[in-house]
C-alpha cells in the first residue's frame, strides 16, 4: 500500500506527481482486488484515470474539481485525440464499473478484473497525452459548444469555432 513518503507533498500537483500517482492506484487496484475488496479495487482504477486527465485539465486552464469536470475533461480529451474504441471503452468502464461500484457494489470481481486490464492498457497513453500539446479542436455540437464554453470561460463561441490548441486557456501548455 501506499506510504505518505511515496506521495507528493498536499496542494497543487505536478504533471509527474500525478502520473506518478496514476501508476500506484494501479497497482493499488490489483492489490486490492486481489486481498477481496471489490469496491476500492474500482475505485483505485478509477483513480488512476483521473490523475493524468487532472493534470491535462491543469495544464489547459481548465476546470476539474468535481466528478462531472473530470468526466467532461476526460470526453473531451477522448474527442481531440482521437481515441480508439478500446480506449474509450476503457475510459467508460473505468467510471461506470470502477468508480460507480464503489457507492453501489455491482460487479464482480471478473468484472473489476477485466475493467482493471483495460486500465492498465490505457494508463500509459493518458500519461503520454500529458506531454503532448493541444491539437486543433472543431466545435460540432451544441454539447461539445457547452462545454468548451464552461471550460474557457468564453460565452462568444459558436459551432463551428476552431482553436489550433483545442480550446486550452493555456496554449503553450504542456
Amino acid at each position: 500500500m501506499t506510504t505518505a513518503s511515496e506521495l507528493p507533498e498536499p496542494g497543487v500537483q505536478s504533471t509527474e506527481d500525478r502520473c506518478q500517482i496514476s501508476r500506484q492506484l494501479l497497482i493499488h487496484a490489483r492489490e486490492e482486488l486481489a486481498a477481496g475488496s471489490r469496491l476500492q479495487a474500482g475505485e483505485k482504477a478509477w483513480g488512476a484515470v483521473v490523475q493524468p486527465m487532472k493534470a491535462i485539465a491543469e495544464q489547459r486552464g481548465w476546470p476539474h474539481k468535481s466528478h462531472q469536470d473530470v468526466r467532461e475533461v476526460a470526453t473531451q480529451v477522448a474527442m481531440e485525440f482521437g481515441f480508439n474504441p478500446e480506449q474509450y471503452d476503457a475510459l467508460s468502464e473505468a467510471y461506470w464499473v470502477g468508480h460507480q461500484n464503489f457507492y453501489e457494489n455491482y460487479h464482480h470481481v471478473e468484472e473489476l478484473a477485466a475493467m482493471i486490464d483495460k486500465v492498465e492498457e490505457l494508463i500509459p497513453y493518458l500519461v503520454g497525452l500529458t506531454s503532448e500539446p493541444p491539437r486543433s479542436f472543431t466545435i460540432t455540437s451544441n454539447r461539445q459548444l457547452r462545454r468548451l464554453r464552461r471550460f474557457t470561460g468564453d460565452d462568444s463561441l459558436e459551432i463551428g469555432d476552431t482553436s489550433p490548441v483545442g480550446f486550452s486557456r493555456n496554449p503553450l501548455s504542456p
